[in-house]
């Protein structure tokens, strides 16, 4: 049995090269596939997937409101979302507070 002329020259390459066999093929990832990857190989991100999941089923829960009253008027809001707020709202307001000292404190640079 003889080879054709295109494989005869494909076999002899791969055994100059060492190559007994066909290279394997390569199988992509989606973008999804290689997201979930890097995110279970993180602690912090599993983490933080975690607690995004946690605040998700708090939110979808709570069904309890609170009356708000205003300088200006009064409105009523689920409990969860007036804790939600105010921890965002202190959470940008101490890095503002931080950037600010740290901006007064910081040696001044001569002319």
């Amino acid at each position: 049995m003889t080879m054709p002329t295109g494989e005869l020259d494909q076999a002899v390459a791969q055994a100059e090269v060492g190559i007994t066999e066909a290279p394997a093929t390569v199988e992509g990832r989606s973008l999804w596939a290689l997201a979930w990857r890097r995110i279970r190989r993180s602690k912090v991100a599993m983490a933080s997937l975690g607690f995004i999941v946690f605040l998700i089923l708090l939110i979808a829960r709570n069904t309890r409101h609170v009356k708000l009253d205003y300088v200006f008027g009064s409105t009523k809001t689920g409990l969860v979302w007036l804790v939600i707020i105010s921890a965002i709202t202190g959470w940008v307001l101490g890095i503002v507070t931080a950037f600010l000292i740290r901006r007064r404190t910081r040696p001044r640079q001569p002319a």
